[in-house]
């Protein structure tokens, strides 16, 4: 795929339609690489294109984490819904595949245009302008986007946070604070620390435990079950244990990655019941193992190959959970029959 020209696109959409707002969104339950790139292009247009209006707007529910740098910004307050009554405006959306995990899905459906950045192979296409690359990263989609000098540009007339600062938040999170960069997420990070970028500051941003957290944090992996001969480990909490134990999303959000990063499990996820029926899950995986991306689509979930979503109303729990577990047994023993399909027969 040619690489997307941001400034190009963005001036011609303002421009032909006679626009002087611009409203940028994410995704429901926000991570640090949301809030990177929404507040990233906010910054970015706001010093580059002065004669706009630029209002980011991120849910309260950001991870605490990312909520630690975007509380330092001096320019914008994202927590707070775009006050645009009566005007005609843009909207961009970052790092959200479908329109129902869109926050502020209304301003998407009221604009005159809109553009959408996204690394999401789930990502269903809809925007005037969609440029979607699959990536580790949106926050890695958006630098490549812009244009360098502008950029630094940015990074250079505004103190921390500004934009540089953000798109390494970005690509930090989403990549488990470089745990899955490639060569050129290396080189994109080198150039953001060459415009100013302070890595352990913003390094600390993926820390934001207290005891009181991982005392929780305990409790909730002891709960944990092995299936498939111990290569894949759940946790499950419907609403009465989450009432009697405290246990908010935020809380069991991590489990997953905890699992799946162990030596002994392929395969990781949660199931939390949100509200009465309806559950929120998380699954992960190296991708190779098990593509939960695929794993998840029957059931209208998805996401990465190695990181994926799904949130599912039903009174029987334990039957999906089966459900997905077939699906996993269904999915490696064509893996495998594949596998011997493409060994030479040796004679």
């Amino acid at each position: 795929m040619t690489e997307f020209n941001f400034d190009t696109v963005f001036d011609e959409t303002m421009q032909t339609h006679n626009l002087d707002t611009v409203v940028i969104l994410g995704h429901l339950n926000p991570d640090g690489d949301a809030a990177g790139s929404v507040m990233s292009l906010a910054h970015y247009i706001h010093v580059n294109y002065p004669q706009y209006r630029v209002f980011p707007y991120l849910a309260k529910t950001l991870e605490r984490g990312p909520k630690k740098m975007v509380v330092e910004d001096k320019i914008f307050v994202p927590f707070e819904m775009p006050d645009i009554s009566g005007k005609q405006y843009c909207v961009i959306v970052c790092d959200n595949a479908t329109l129902e995990r869109m926050i502020g899905l209304e301003y998407y459906q009221n604009a005159a245009a809109s553009i959408v950045v996204d690394h999401h192979a789930s990502n269903e296409g809809y925007g005037d302008v969609n440029w979607t690359k699959v990536s580790e990263a949106c926050a890695e989609n958006v630098y490549h986007m812009l244009s360098s000098e502008l950029l630094l540009n940015a990074a250079q007339k505004e103190a921390y946070p500004n934009a540089a600062d953000y798109i390494y938040l970005g690509i930090l999170h989403d990549t488990g604070g470089l745990a899955r960069a490639n060569q050129g997420i290396f080189q994109a990070v080198a150039d953001l620390m060459a415009m100013g970028v302070d890595h352990g500051r913003i390094m600390k941003t993926l820390h934001s435990d207290t005891l009181d957290i991982l005392y929780k944090r305990a409790d909730i992996l002891h709960g944990a079950v092995r299936a498939m001969d111990g290569r894949v480990a759940y946790v499950i909490m419907g609403q009465k244990e989450i009432a009697e134990k405290d246990i908010t999303y935020e809380d069991i959000h991590c489990i997953s990655t905890i699992l799946r990063d162990c030596d002994d499990i392929e395969l990781g996820f949660t199931m939390y019941e949100e509200e009465e029926n309806g559950w929120r899950c998380s699954f992960r995986s190296d991708g190779k193992w098990i593509n939960v991306n695929e794993l998840l689509k029957p059931f209208g979930g998805g996401g990465h190959i190695s990181a994926a979503g799904l949130k599912y109303q039903t009174d029987n729990v334990e039957e999906l959970k089966k459900q997905i577990l077939d699906r996993v047994a269904e999915m490696k023993k064509k893996q495998l029959s594949l596998i011997h399909i493409s060994e030479p027969t040796r004679r």
